[in-house]
């Protein structure tokens, strides 16, 4: 059954909106092709500074939660820009 990956968060102090979307923008490339049964991947962020990524996937099992402790390069960096102590991550079975 496919499932979304929530995942919410705030950006280090330091880090600007312009010079996040550059690196999610290599982030979402790199999902694409490192990241088995994903379907569609968004990033949006709110007013306060909060952002979303959704991640929709083919079936429970290709949600790999920990995929942001790769050490290839660009994931490196994208992590390195979000507030850890700010991440939560919930995942969604379709109805």
């Amino acid at each position: 059954m496919a499932v979304l990956e929530i995942e919410t968060f705030s950006l280090t102090n330091g880090i600007d909106a312009a010079a996040f979307r550059a690196l999610d923008e290599q982030m979402q490339e790199w999902c694409y092709l490192n990241r088995t049964g994903l379907a569609r991947r968004t990033t949006a962020r709110n007013d306060d500074g909060t952002y979303v990524v959704i991640t929709l996937f083919g079936e429970e099992s290709q949600s790999v939660a920990d995929y942001y402790k790769s050490r290839d390069q660009v994931v490196v960096a994208w992590s390195s820009a979000i507030d850890e102590s700010s991440r939560s991550l919930a995942t969604y079975s379709l109805l």
